[in-house]
């Protein structure tokens, strides 16, 4: 394959987004694209949002509700005796009150009932008020004494809503933290690659001034065929090298325009780059306590916790301690009934007891058992989560420290080589060495330089991971 093939993919790579473009794309400002326009990281913001907006759903259960009825009734249906009972029954009513769950079991309701009653054809003998209205002001309490005692299945409700939307949050949080570091880790990876496109084609270059160098001194005579041989196939891999790289290349690029919602091939900013010592002193961002996922088995624990207090309180036996009290008013007129209503002389008092127990005890016991286990399976889950996501972050750290320790090393041998090549070009001007050699420390220098850049990929793709672990990084 001949280096002229190569003029116009490289020319395209290297030098039309240098021309094209003098917009600059920050790192920051890519990221902010990729919130905006990414479907997927739109889509876990909305979650987010919507979970935090819910956040205090579970506290609903306690909260005071409203409730009312409007009713008319006719009633014609054959009687027993019209004389007492005529032979329609006209009936309205309306009720409006208050219903409060408390947290320590008790169950209220007040509420006022307001009934307007017609009856027609009766005797006035047996019904001496056939058209009346009657108002009662009513409370009534309930109180649990096994089932639900001090709350516990209603603070158990309220948990399982609570712990469902963080958990639902926690999981978007951090799917969004793992698609911004993919994304940062694809900006550092096109960043650098686009600086060994430059080096490969420099070292494209040289591996051609060599293969021509050994070609005309094979031609007279000067050195053996085997030279040019080697020469000419060393070009073919620096061809080779280049043009896989391009490829690659051109992967990230849509990568890189797919993660920000951009359907296009090429990307034409300029980002942003690091030296070799500007990376090495990075420091690792600041660990946070629990990371997203983590936190989202913490809230699936206290879910399973939560399913099983449920589960032993819906299959206890209900005993309920009731009572109520309600003042009465009737009277033909509607005024007179409310008003009546309102006092104290005409009320009623009610107290009791209300029992409730399932029989089968064998379904009953299992199913509580069965719980208890997916509890405890639970508390494993959010322990091992926890390990994990230590050993994780340990591993990472040495990772990063040994990719920094790499790039220190990696440094000083592209620098030993620099000064090698720079010596040997001085010693060419003098006359005591050739340019093939000048050349060959060329090579050797570019291809310590790419070690270089691949370490320093490195380095920031890890940094760029633990970035999952905190609630941002410092460099």
């Amino acid at each position: 394959m001949k280096l002229t093939q190569w003029k116009i993919p490289l020319w395209s790579v290297l030098l039309i987004p240098t021309l094209s473009s003098s917009a600059e794309l920050s790192l920051d400002k890519y990221l902010s694209e990729v919130r905006s326009n990414n479907e997927g990281v739109k889509a876990s913001q909305l979650i987010i949002e919507g979970t935090q907006d819910r956040s205090d759903e579970g506290k609903l259960i306690f909260r005071p509700s409203l409730f009312a009825q409007v009713q008319t009734t006719i009633d014609k249906k054959p009687v027993v005796n019209v004389l007492t009972q005529g032979d329609r029954t006209d009936n309205s009513f309306a009720t409006l009150g208050l219903n409060q769950q408390f947290d320590f079991g008790l169950k209220s309701q007040l509420s006022y009932n307001l009934v307007h009653t017609k009856i027609y054809n009766a005797s006035p003998t047996f019904v001496s008020r056939p058209d009346f209205n009657d108002g009662v002001v009513k409370l009534e309490l309930s109180q649990s004494l096994w089932r639900n005692l001090w709350g516990q299945e209603t603070k158990a409700q309220m948990t399982l809503v609570d712990s469902q939307a963080k958990a639902s949050s926690h999981l978007e949080s951090y799917k969004v933290k793992q698609t911004l570091s993919q994304a940062e880790s694809i900006y550092w990876s096109l960043s650098q690659m686009r600086k060994v496109v430059k080096v490969q084609s420099d070292n494209l270059v040289r591996a051609k001034k060599i293969s021509e160098w050994n070609r005309r001194r094979t031609n007279t005579g000067l050195a053996e065929r085997s030279d040019y041989l080697q020469s000419d196939a060393n070009l073919k891999l620096r061809e080779y090298e280049l043009k896989n790289t391009l490829l690659e290349l051109a992967i990230l690029e849509r990568s890189f325009n797919s993660l920000r919602g951009k359907d296009q091939n090429q990307v034409d900013e300029e980002l942003d780059f690091f030296d070799s010592k500007s990376i090495v002193n990075f420091s690792p961002p600041e660990k946070a306590e629990m990371r997203e996922d983590t936190k989202a088995a913490l809230e699936y624990q206290k879910i399973a916790v939560a399913n099983a207090g449920l589960a032993s309180e819906r299959n206890k036996p209900t005993i309920e301690l009731y009572g109520s009290y309600a003042m009465n008013g009737r009277d033909a007129d509607r005024g007179e009934a409310i008003n009546d209503s309102l006092k104290t002389k005409q009320s009623t008092t009610a107290i009791g007891l209300r029992f409730n127990t399932p029989l089968d005890f064998g379904t009953t016991s299992k199913n509580i058992d069965g719980y208890k286990k997916e509890q405890v399976a639970a508390e494993y889950t959010f322990k091992k989560k926890v390990f994990d996501q230590d050993r994780e972050w340990n591993d990472l750290m040495a990772k990063f420290e040994d990719a920094k320790t790499k790039l220190g090393l990696v440094e000083k041998i592209a620098e030993a080589n620099k000064a090698k090549s720079l010596n040997e070009s001085d010693r060419l001007t003098k006359g005591r060495t050739t340019t093939f050699q000048v050349l060959n420390f060329e090579q050797d220098y570019a291809q310590s330089e790419l070690l270089k850049i691949q370490s320093e990929t490195n380095l920031l793709n890890i940094y760029a991971q633990l970035k999952t672990f905190s609630n941002g990084g410092s460099k």
